[in-house]
């Protein structure tokens, strides 16, 4: 609430103000992996993602990675789980459930669609702890484990993992969705219906990654 907390109200005010999101009638959400990044309600499910995925690739390049490849995305859905990467088939199931999955997979699928390649180096893991610790992710275990193999003698080669695209955004979700339910819930005004559709259906999103170094 903005009563008793009017600096730091006027300092995300700021924020967003010098970001050109301070837009009447709209729904932000902050960025879990960023001090100070807030994102549109509708393009917050699948920037996050992204997001963690983009730092993924980051902390492997700081490890020497040559080459980090995106492999797949698995959307469960609240009533049952649809495989097959961002396609989202998602057989004997249909209903606005199934539409909302296959919306959000179309948009991980702008997102997500990433291959880098790098000329490989030296591991710093100093540097890649440091990056985890910066973006709110020195608690996510399978990159802390992906440094660890990569310190010391015989440092892996390669690694394919998959990381839940969702977890360090859950509570920002779904605080969001509280307001953008009880602000719709006033009579004449709706907030967010898309992202409100969008996070009822949608319970995680798992990335596959391959890195190579």
């Amino acid at each position: 609430m903005a009563v008793g907390n009017e600096v730091q109200v006027d300092a995300v005010r700021e924020v967003l103000r010098a970001a050109g999101q301070l837009i009447p009638g709209s729904l932000l959400i902050k960025n879990p992996y960023e001090a100070e990044v807030f994102e549109f309600s509708e393009y917050a499910l699948e920037s996050f993602a992204s997001a963690k995925y983009h730092h993924l690739a980051t902390v492997a390049k700081l490890l020497g990675a040559t080459d980090v490849r995106f492999e797949d995305a698995k959307i469960e859905r609240q009533t049952t789980s649809t495989n097959g990467g961002v396609k989202a088939l998602i057989p004997g199931f249909g209903g606005a459930d199934a539409d909302v999955s296959k919306e959000v997979a179309r948009k991980l699928d702008a997102r997500l669609e990433g291959h880098f390649t790098f000329g490989g180096d030296e591991p710093d893991p100093r540097a890649a702890l440091d990056f985890l610790r910066l973006h709110n992710l020195a608690n996510e275990q399978q990159m802390r484990s992906l440094v660890e193999m990569r310190t010391g003698s015989n440092p892996v080669q390669g690694y394919r993992m998959t990381l839940s695209g969702t977890r360090e955004s859950d509570a920002n979700l779904r605080a969001a969705l509280s307001i953008a339910e009880s602000i719709s819930g006033k009579k004449g005004v709706s907030v967010g219906a898309t992202f409100t559709r969008e996070v009822k259906s949608i319970r995680s999103i798992e990335i596959t990654t391959s890195i190579k170094f």
